[in-house]
């Protein structure tokens, strides 16, 4: 398993991680209107690095490199939990400038659990339209 930058051919598996990620995650949502063009509109201008298990793409991270801002995390649901979030954050934080940020919706508590396992820490709650969520950062 290793990480590296994302390939115009990687797209087709990561609308699907995206979908499948986010339609298992976020439970409290109705999430029948996601689609798999949604990957392509919320990364848009974004660098994205993406985790290769041999030959296969098995999750991504995308940043918004001005702000050294993690946009999304996402791990396909049949690798979780094997130390691909972990390799995708380490190497995100690697290549930013500290501090580094990102959101996290206060009811996904995997996630959240998964953050302060790595060291984030929260630094304020907010709202937002996807609902509230807590601004963590890496320093």
């Amino acid at each position: 398993m290793h990480v590296r930058y994302f390939k115009e051919e990687d797209c087709h598996s990561l609308r699907d991680i995206y979908l499948v990620s986010r339609k298992q995650t976020f439970n409290w949502f109705d999430t029948s209107g996601y689609s798999l063009d949604d990957f392509d509109r919320d990364t848009e201008g974004e660098k994205i690095l993406v985790a290769d298990y041999e030959g296969a793409v098995i999750g991504f991270i995308s940043l918004w490199l001005p702000d050294n801002f993690i946009h999304h995390l996402f791990v396909h649901p049949a690798y979780s939990k094997k130390g691909v979030g972990k390799m995708l954050l380490n190497a995100a934080v690697t290549m930013l400038h500290k501090p580094v940020t990102l959101k996290c919706l206060t009811r996904n508590e995997n996630a959240l659990a998964f953050y302060r396992s790595q060291g984030w820490q929260i630094q304020e709650r907010g709202e937002g339209k996807p609902g509230d969520y807590f601004l963590m950062s890496y320093i």
